[in-house]
């Protein structure tokens, strides 16, 4: 998997740094509040991508990121 590609355990671990493992539902609502875009993964939890996580931080503009032809529904 691409280094690129932030997993959902990683994701928990930035939810709640200190103490157990956040629970789905939590690191999603985490992730909303946050501003990060993310996609499920097929057990439950969601990954995003460095991207969107530079986005979210205010690192990259949103506006300037060329979307892909396939995101596009």
């Amino acid at each position: 998997m691409s280094s690129r590609i932030v997993r959902f355990n990683t994701l928990q671990e930035l939810c709640t740094p200190h103490g157990p493992p956040p629970r789905a539902a939590t690191v999603r609502r985490w992730a909303e509040r946050q501003g990060i875009r993310y996609k499920y993964d097929r057990h439950g939890g969601i990954w995003t991508t460095l991207d969107a996580l530079n986005a979210a931080l205010g690192l990259v503009d949103p506006q300037q990121q060329e979307g892909r032809e396939e995101d596009n529904i």
